[in-house]
């Protein structure tokens, strides 16, 4: 005979509460952390399959989603690529700039 896996019961009688009930969770918009959206700048003088490796590599996107940014960034001069709280957005920021890309950091 197999014992049941240990669950929630959310305050059900003769059964163990292991936390919170639903209600007295934090909803999603009172959250206190600020978000910030990662621009990628359109840059004149890298070659546009470049621009593509860099997206790719730096956020781990497929090569549809890296290259959509990059022509967004191309014809309109910026592309949003991520929206994420300050600090990985400023590591984000670091990389590009590592590899010669152009982005700036917008409160979402």
């Amino acid at each position: 005979m197999s014992i049941p896996p240990p669950f929630r019961s959310f305050g059900r009688p003769g059964l163990p509460d292991f936390g919170p009930t639903p209600s007295a969770r934090p909803s999603p918009g009172s959250c206190p952390i600020r978000q910030f959206c990662v621009v990628l700048h359109r840059t004149a003088g890298q070659d546009l399959l470049f621009v593509v490796r860099a997206v790719m590599d730096v956020t781990h996107f497929g090569d549809a989603e890296a290259e959509c940014r990059m022509w967004k960034a191309h014809h309109s001069g910026k592309a949003l690529v991520l929206v994420t709280h300050l600090e990985r957005a400023e590591l984000y920021a670091e990389q590009f700039a590592d590899r010669g890309l152009r982005v700036s950091l917008e409160p979402a």
